[in-house]
């Protein structure tokens, strides 16, 4: 329904790894091309709700009742019936499932740091960038003119041999004038160093920079990226505009390569663990399906 799908589209955003989908009342099919008709068309409509690689599990069961019909026959009805067994199973284990949840917010909240970090870091590199050009070209106009200053210092003598003692102190001169050029050069091209700033905090810049930081995982159709950068980008801008991007350090390798490990080797053994602490093998992969690692 309309419900339904909106509840999975806005409030259950982000939650999509825990979602478990009860197919109830399945022993009413009288025929198995009813039921498969059912449950593509069940399969259809959450591939374009939910922004992973795949589906959240569905459970088809039945709640039994005196005289039940068993149109899709007696085996089928059985396995329906074990599926509810298995229902009540992970309901009655919600309690240790808690352990699951917490792991899976680490798991969660560090490729959201991750996906943060890079681009926060490729935000600086850009800023720094243009301060960098407009400061090391202000420092070459204001060296040019101490340089010539320099220069009209080791020639005084002979200057004033010329041109009398009036043109003594023209040093002086020519490194004021060197330095208010420099400095009316900085005030000149200090606004794109600002306009810079401006254009960082922009939508679709920021978007493009992701796009460039995961290229290729965007290539092959990685929409729970898309989705993870849709919580990142407000709570990047606001950092952006609350402390400034340039009180956004920098990240190392050695930091990126300690949240790959992270994801890649410590949350997978804790699942795995965790797996055998219950007797649950089934839930020994992770949770957040569609990776946002990528080369480092």
């Amino acid at each position: 329904t309309g419900e339904t799908l909106e509840c999975l589209t806005k409030a259950l955003a982000g939650m999509e790894h825990k979602l478990n989908i009860c197919f109830n009342k399945c022993d009413q099919f009288s025929k198995m091309h009813d039921f498969a008709r059912a449950f593509g068309a069940l399969c259809w409509n959450l591939s374009k709700v939910i922004p992973r690689k795949d589906l959240p599990p569905i459970y088809t069961m039945c709640i039994p009742v005196e005289n039940q019909a068993a149109g899709l026959g007696t085996e089928a009805l059985a396995d329906l019936h074990s599926t509810r067994l298995e229902v009540v199973a992970k309901v009655s284990n919600a309690q240790e499932r808690r352990v699951d949840n917490m792991i899976s917010r680490v798991d969660d909240s560090t490729r959201v740091l991750q996906m943060y970090t890079w681009v926060c870091t490729a935000v600086r590199k850009q800023l720094s960038r243009v301060w960098w050009n407009v400061h090391l070209k202000t420092a070459v106009v204001m060296a040019a003119g101490a340089a010539a200053a320099g220069a009209v210092f080791a020639g005084r003598h002979e200057i004033v041999d010329r041109l009398g003692d009036r043109f003594s102190h023209l040093y002086l001169s020519v490194l004021a004038g060197g330095q208010s050029l420099g400095l009316a050069y900085y005030a000149f091209a200090y606004p794109a160093i600002k306009k810079k700033r401006q254009e960082l905090m922009d939508d679709h810049v920021l978007t493009d920079i992701f796009r460039d930081q995961y290229r290729m995982e965007i290539a092959e159709g990685d929409e729970f990226l898309l989705s993870l950068w849709n919580r990142v980008m407000p709570r990047l801008q606001l950092a952006m505009g609350t402390v400034g991007i340039e009180a956004i350090g920098f990240v190392g390798r050695r930091d990126n390569e300690y949240l790959s490990r992270i994801l890649n080797e410590d949350v997978p053994r804790l699942r795995r663990q965790f797996a055998r602490a219950i007797g649950d093998s089934t839930r020994v992969q992770p949770a957040l399906q569609g990776s946002v690692d990528s080369e480092i």
